[in-house]
């Protein structure tokens, strides 16, 4: 994701008060290596009870830094402010999310610390089928293309969603997006968004997931697949050649943290 100057330098400012328990997520650490602008930052905590101090504690740092902080919101689980300096502005919220996970989090120089992407790519799945926003669209084609094929996405996504179904999973998102040429003109991207051509792209990687999950036993639903200590997505008909991996409180490794170091690597350079 291009950045602004102002994100970068909160970013890096801010990077000294995550933890493992309060960390950068959503679409900045998704799409940092691509063209999609993001107009906030949002920053997760598996407590709410973590929330407000975390929020206090960066708009003080803030503050000392130089920067104009303005409160939007200020509520027990989610606090939001815009933050300005020199004219330039970004928001910002705090926000608690739940603890579970596939991985646990992971240290960023950027960041501090963030979602694996793993993690990042099941959490977006789960708001593509949960609201109406074209950004939505772009950042799925980005996991299918970046971090892993969006069939074994919505696979995982399914140990996350109680009462749905992968093929659930996809029909949501497919009914979810009906867009417009004016819908994702809303979308901030440089280069800009062809509509025709990422409505095309989304409609081919939701066949080809959809024919994934189809192939896949109903009881293996909600894992991840490793191979070599690679997270990949499985061949239906060798399920017994990979490593399976269940979500858990506040995620887990299945051998080391190597795992993570290589997905990192993956996704912020894309061949």
């Amino acid at each position: 994701m291009p950045l602004s100057k102002i994100q970068t330098e909160v970013l890096r400012l801010l990077a000294a008060n995550r933890d493992p328990e309060s960390y950068v997520g959503g679409s900045t650490p998704l799409n940092r290596e691509m063209p999609r602008f993001s107009a906030d930052i949002d920053f997760f905590h598996d407590r709410e009870e973590r929330v407000a101090a975390s929020a206090e504690q960066d708009g003080a740092l803030l503050g000392e830094s130089g920067y104009s902080l303005r409160w939007t919101r200020r509520d027990p689980a989610i606090y939001a402010a815009v933050v300005d300096r020199n004219g330039d502005a970004t928001k910002l919220e705090w926000v608690a999310d739940s603890d579970f996970r596939f991985f646990p989090t992971v240290r960023d120089e950027a960041f501090g610390y963030v979602l694996h992407p793993v993690d990042l790519a099941t959490n977006k799945v789960s708001a593509a089928y949960g609201r109406r926003e074209p950004r939505d669209v772009v950042d799925l084609i980005t996991i299918h293309e970046l971090i892993l094929p969006l069939g074994a996405v919505v696979w995982a996504a399914a140990g996350k969603a109680l009462g749905f179904t992968p093929e659930g999973i996809i029909h949501e998102i497919r009914r979810m997006a009906r867009y417009t040429e004016a819908d994702f003109r809303r979308v901030a991207c440089d280069p800009p968004i062809d509509p025709a051509a990422t409505m095309t792209r989304v409609r081919n990687v939701l066949d080809e997931a959809e024919a994934f999950v189809m192939r896949m036993p109903t009881e293996k639903a909600g894992l991840v697949f490793l191979m070599g200590g690679r997270i990949v997505q499985p061949d239906p008909e060798r399920l017994n050649d990979y490593q399976t991996h269940a979500g858990q409180k506040r995620g887990h490794w299945p051998t080391s943290s190597e795992i993570s170091s290589a997905m990192l690597e993956s996704y912020r350079k894309p061949e």
